[in-house]
């Protein structure tokens, strides 16, 4: 996912976040994953979950957060969520 994020995504920045990112995932977790593009400029929270999932293989369950740089900036101040989740996130992009 990550390679094929980089070419259709300007600046990408991709975060895995949740319990994979914590290392106490069950079976029926989910994958949860912040994604950061200038290209989600002007698209619906729809429209830019379409994008990501399109990348991502077969049927896993994903839980996706997308923003742009700007979003993602006031994000982090305001989301609970965020400020949790930026203790042990990982990097993959």
């Amino acid at each position: 996912m990550a390679a094929q994020a980089r070419e259709e995504l300007e600046d990408v920045e991709i975060y895995l976040f949740g319990s994979y990112a914590r290392g106490d995932w069950l079976l029926d977790s989910d994958v949860d994953l912040v994604v950061v593009s200038p290209k989600f400029e002007g698209l619906s929270i729809g429209e830019r979950y379409a994008l990501v999932r399109r990348m991502l293989p077969g049927r896993i369950s994903v839980e996706v957060l997308a923003y742009t740089p700007e979003e993602f900036e006031r994000a982090k101040r305001r989301s609970v969520i965020l400020k949790d989740a930026s203790k042990y996130w990982v990097r993959i992009a």
